[in-house]
């Protein structure tokens, strides 16, 4: 995973799914979490975003999911767990299968993650549970969704990617 530290800053290459169904968005987070944020994972070195994103959904709920087009190219800057982050992220809108009953027909279900943090973190090597939920698109506002500008954004997908800087201070 492309993931490194200097001097208490984290870099992070992070791709992101947008899938929306039915007027409802999929968000996820894991159970050490406070705050939802979009499916998805960091990237490994040589591997292309697309297919990392397609890797992350297998590896969490088991389910190939197919890619459409990128939807933002983000510099995302926020501090976590008493560091100051440096992401970059490449959200893509994303589908799944017509006959993915896990995810159509639960309006919150689980998935596994692992593979966190660095060598030194308490959580390195450990698997951790996500959940999954669909959320209505016209009540992002009111959930702790990061980073902050997919609140806005979401609601108004443009029909070409855009570049966004976003800081969540």
């Amino acid at each position: 995973m492309i993931t490194f530290k200097i001097d208490g800053k984290v870099f992070v290459y992070r791709v992101a799914g947008v899938a929306i169904y039915d007027n409802r968005l999929l968000v996820h987070r894991s159970i050490i979490d406070d705050f939802w944020s979009l499916p998805g994972g960091r990237c490994e070195i040589l591997e292309l975003s697309k297919d990392a994103l397609i890797r992350e959904m297998k590896e969490e709920i088991g389910i190939d999911i197919k890619v459409i087009r990128p939807l933002y190219f983000v510099e995302n800057f926020f501090y976590f767990k008493g560091n100051d982050f440096h992401e970059i992220s490449i959200f893509y809108l994303m589908e799944f299968p017509p006959d993915s009953k896990l995810v159509f027909e639960n309006d919150t279900f689980y998935g596994r993650e692992t593979g966190l943090g660095f060598e030194k973190d308490k959580l390195y090597g450990k698997e951790l549970e996500l959940t999954f939920k669909w959320v209505n698109i016209n009540q992002l506002d009111e959930l702790r969704l990061y980073p902050l500008f997919l609140r806005k954004f979401l609601k108004n997908i443009k029909p070409y990617p855009e570049h966004i800087i976003n800081r969540d201070d």
